[in-house]
This record gives C-alpha cells, structure tokens and sequence, in this order.
C-alpha cells in the first residue's frame, strides 16, 4: 500500500508528518532497497511459494499505520488513548490470513526487528519511529570497522590464537614459511590467514609450495611433519561480518549514556552481542575444511588436498571446547581420511629404512636417524609425535623384531656382529616407551647382535654366563 505513491502523500497529509519520516520510507519500507523489500526478496528466494507475497512490507505497512497512538482505549473513557505502536498479538490478528499463516508472520517480524533501521521495540509494542534504532548505531558502526580491515582481521587472529593455545603443533596465520618451525619431531598444522581463501589459483599454489618446502630461506628439512589449513572462502566472510558486527556492538554499549539509550535497547544490545559471539565461533569453528599436505609424484613435490567434504566429524560446534579447530583437522587427517596416524607397526621401521640388508650400514639405525627420517622423508608414514616412534620401538624390542642399545655408535666386526657388550642390548624384554631413548638409541637387528659365547668343552672351567637384556 505505501508504495502507491499518492495513497503515501495522502496518508503523510493526514497524519500530518511533513517529511519527518522520510528517512524511516527510504530505509525501511517502500526505498529501492528497503529492508522489508530486502527481506521479502531473500525469503521468496528461499522459499518459492512466497514470491509475490510481499509478507515482511505487510508486517512493516501494518506498524507503521500502528505507530501514532490516538485510538480510544475500549472500555473506557474517551480521554484515554492507546500509546503508538502495536503489540505482537494484535499484529498478527491483523495480518494473518490464508496466505500468511502466524509461524511465518512471527520470523517476518523477527527479521524486521533485527535489521530495520527505524523500528523500536520496547518490550511490549512494535513501533516506527524518526530517531533511528540501535540498529542504525550499530550498522554506523560496523560500517566504520569495514574500512579499516585490520580491526577485524587483529581480533580474529587474537580467537584463534586462543583456541589453539597449549597446543605447540598448531600455528596460526604464518606471514611467511620461516614462521613454521623446522626439525621439530611432531606434525604440525600451519592455519593460512583468511587473505588465502582470495587469492588465484597460481597465487595459492605458489604460496603453499614456499609454506611447505622452504623454512625461511633454507629448504624445508621436515618437510613430512607440516600441513596447511586452508580457510574457506565462505566461512571468512561470514566470520569477518560476525567480528565486525560483534566489535560495533562493543562500541555502540560504551557510549549508550550519549545516545539515551533505554533499558530495553540496553538489552537488545547484549542479546546481539550474543548472537554475533555465537556465529562468529561457529564460523570459526568451521573456518578450516580443506588441509594441504606434500607429496612425490615422479619425483616433484606436489599438494595433495584433503577435505572434510560430507564427511560427518565428531568434533562439533557445540563441544564448548575452546581448541576444536585443531582437534577437527587432527580427527580430519588420522580418522577421516588416515593420512596421519598415532600408532605405528615396528616393522614399519624395518621395512622403510631397509634394515637386515647384508651392507653394514643397514644393520642397525640410530634412534635419532629413524625420527629424522620419518619427519623429512615424503612418502613414509605421517606420525603426529615422535612418542609414536618411542612406543612402536619399545613394542619392538619386546616382539624380537630389533634389539635397542644405548651409547655411542657401535661398529660392526669381521663376523657381522656389532661390537657391543652384549649384556646392554635389550632383545625380547619388556622395555617401556620411556626407557627408550630417541637421542642416544640404536636399534640392531637379531642377526647383528652378537651371541653367547659357546658353552665350555668337556672338563673346561665354565665361563660366565651373558644373557640377552636385564
């Protein structure tokens, strides 16, 4: 009805209004992109079958007729009037119809009352009115916030960082690969910042190339422990809206005394506060689907892209767990799509680095070699922490597939044995994963170790006995 332009001068005459609600038409209901225009134009989007309807311009044509009181309270004398505005209940009866029913009437209002410009709600009624509402501050606000892209941008790295605190294999937002430590023994996830998800296909596979295989200005020596997190395209924007809105809000509550807010409006500010601290987290949450891990393929190193896709996680948004980000891309990688894993066969060890070949130098390993190479080399099995390695060596020696030894590097002699006194090899006994030491270590395989000396000869003294281990 308000978009008729001679039934709206007709009804500014007579109500008098000059054009002191001009800015209230222009914003909110009959302006080329008015929010009620806005909201009836998203939801017939969604929902086909309320194309044409114009439901939320309604509800907001309904308020306003509603918002300038006069009318005689029933029952009572003519001296007493209703205020302006309109309660929710007498709102719907008048709007509600054949083809509005009150659950759809009720979000239509929910969705004006958060973004209209000009309607005031103070608990009771709904009202248009000149002076604009907290929306209007806010909006102010985060328009402000929007320009200057580091208020953002510094408060969502400040969440991330949160969440990620005490976990030591997290890094958020590098600036550069020499910010992703090298030659640590644990496998580690580098979360890109969200200026990733904008750049070109070259520009991003260029950037991962450096992340991956340089630290700094040196090539990258545990090129095997690293993955890039990368942010979704999507989840940024959300999350940088979120962050703004949440900071206007802020600031909008400091200055309420300058504004007069009411206590109601006071309200409303901490509900919105709420409500933006808990998209922002959710898009937080869900900033990071997709992780980027190095690769041989024919001899060059490449990216291999593993996201969650439809793939369900059981670290939810709901968890109330401040670090989830980094425990859904670690269930991603070792339970969803296993390309990082938490136990290790002691034949792995065996058969990666060749050990029980006939040449000397594939006798036995150093302990310290073994975690070296399966965080440098790419194609050996990814392991989130050298513990990994301490267990399956411990479960090792127990099974007889190495024997473990510690001290200096030990030579091998004429007869193919190691040269070391036999009684501090461990072979076939229990050892536990912290008796097993990663720096000082060696592991020899059974046929390298040297044997017991041969029982004496018949009416020979008998020399001491030498076992195997404790």
């Amino acid at each position: 009805m308000l978009n008729d332009h001679e039934v709206r001068r007709a009804c500014i005459k007579e109500l008098d209004l000059m054009n002191r609600f001009d800015a209230a038409f222009q914003a909110d209901l009959v302006g080329a992109n008015s929010t009620a225009g806005r909201i009836d134009k998203l939801r017939a989007k969604a929902n086909p079958a309320e194309v044409g309807k114009g439901l939320a311009s309604r509800l907001a044509t309904a308020i306003f007729l509603y918002s300038f009181g006069g009318l005689r309270r029933a029952g009572t004398s003519t001296t007493e009037v209703l205020p302006p505005g309109v309660s929710e209940p007498d709102l719907l009866a008048a709007c509600v119809g054949p083809d509005l029913e009150s659950l759809t009437a009720k979000a239509c209002l929910a969705e004006l009352t958060q973004s209209c410009l000009y309607l005031h709600f103070d608990g009771v009624r709904y009202c248009f009115k000149q002076d604009p509402n907290v929306t209007l501050l806010i909006e102010q606000e985060a328009d402000a916030i929007a320009r200057d892209e580091g208020l953002a941008a510094n408060q969502i790295k400040t969440m991330l960082e949160e969440r990620m605190s005490g976990h030591g294999a997290a890094i958020p937002w590098p600036g550069a690969s020499g910010e992703n430590p090298d030659e640590q023994p644990r496998f580690q996830v580098a979360y890109l910042p969200l200026d990733f998800a904008t750049k070109s296909t070259k520009e991003r596979d260029v950037l991962a190339s450096d992340f991956l295989e340089k630290c700094g200005s040196k090539p990258r020596i545990y090129k095997n422990g690293l993955a890039l997190a990368i942010p979704a395209g999507d989840q940024a924007e959300s999350l940088r809206r979120e962050v703004r809105y949440s900071i206007a809000v802020d600031r909008v509550s400091k200055v309420a005394k300058k504004h007069n807010l009411t206590k109601e409006q006071a309200d409303e500010l901490r509900e919105r506060k709420a409500t933006h601290a808990s998209a922002a987290e959710s898009a937080l949450v869900k900033l990071y689907p997709e992780v980027w891990l190095p690769k041989l393929d024919q001899g060059k190193i490449t990216v291999e892209k593993v996201a969650i896709g439809g793939q369900p996680l059981q670290t939810t948004v709901n968890d109330g767990h401040l670090a989830m980000i980094f425990e859904r891309s670690m269930e991603l990688l070792p339970i969803v799509q296993a390309r990082v894993f938490a136990k290790l066969n002691p034949v792995k060890i065996v058969e990666l680095f060749k050990l029980g070949e006939e040449q000397p130098q594939h006798l036995g390993i150093r302990c310290s070699d073994v975690v070296s190479g399966f965080y440098s080399f790419l194609g050996y099995t990814r392991l989130t922490s050298d513990e990994v390695i301490q267990k399956a060596i411990a479960r090792g020696v127990q099974e007889g597939v190495f024997g473990y030894y510690t001290g200096s590097a030990p030579t091998v002699g004429s007869d193919g044995k190691y040269q070391v006194p036999l009684a501090r090899v461990r072979l076939n006994a229990g050892v536990t994963e912290d008796e097993v030491d990663l720096e000082s270590g060696y592991l020899m395989m059974p046929g390298a170790i040297p044997v017991p000396a041969p029982p004496p000869s018949a009416g020979g003294s008998e020399p001491p006995k030498v076992t195997v281990g404790p």
